[in-house]
């Protein structure tokens, strides 16, 4: 069952959340006017459960905001219906999943900022990296926006994002390691300021 992407409801939805995080979480973001104009490939870390929300709440309400997220959680219809109206699509992570990719690249040559975690899930050794946020910003041409979300997040704790300068891998690398791992050096680099 396919669903659909609904901007309103994004729009309506995120800053609801980022009030609660204020609540909840003490939030507050650094660096929000590194977010460039038009489209990107956003690339926070990933450790834990809440760092999608916190991902797009960090920036903010007025941008269109997809994210690629592992097709095990669109199993359940309402989830699913929920998590894809507020931008995210399924990607297959066993293999070169074509729906998701362009889905990917439309998404970010329509301007709209595409979160994509480049350790590819939470489990990831340290230092592992996945290549597709390397590859969409090559193909696109568009910038990488490198983000630090705090880990290990709680009730009542400082949860800290981390937004940093965007930065536009050489068109002609295609060694899409390097840039993987450029990017995840960038966003661990960003802890430093919490």
């Amino acid at each position: 069952m396919k669903f659909k992407y609904h901007r309103w409801f994004q729009a309506l939805v995120v800053p609801l959340v980022a009030l609660a995080f204020h609540i909840f979480f003490g939030y507050r973001v650094i660096g929000r006017e590194n977010i460039p104009e038009g489209g990107c490939v956003v690339c926070p870390n990933h450790v834990q459960l809440s760092d999608p929300p916190f991902a797009a709440v960090a920036l903010g309400g007025k941008t269109p905001i997809r994210l690629m997220a592992k097709k095990e959680l669109f199993q359940k219809k309402l989830f699913a219906w929920l998590i894809a109206a507020l931008g995210a699509f399924p990607i297959d992570r066993e293999g070169a999943d074509i729906t998701a990719i362009k889905t990917a690249l439309g998404s970010v040559r329509a301007g709209q900022k595409l979160i994509i975690f480049p350790q590819g899930t939470r489990h990831a050794a340290e230092g592992e990296t996945k290549k597709g946020a390397a590859m969409l910003a090559v193909k696109t041409r568009a910038p990488i926006l490198p983000m630090y979300i705090t880990e290990g997040k709680r009730f009542r704790c400082r949860a800290t994002v981390v937004i940093g300068k965007p930065f536009t891998p050489d068109p002609k690398q295609k060694d899409y390691g390097l840039i993987a791992d450029d990017i995840l050096r960038r966003i661990y680099a960003l802890k430093e300021q919490v």
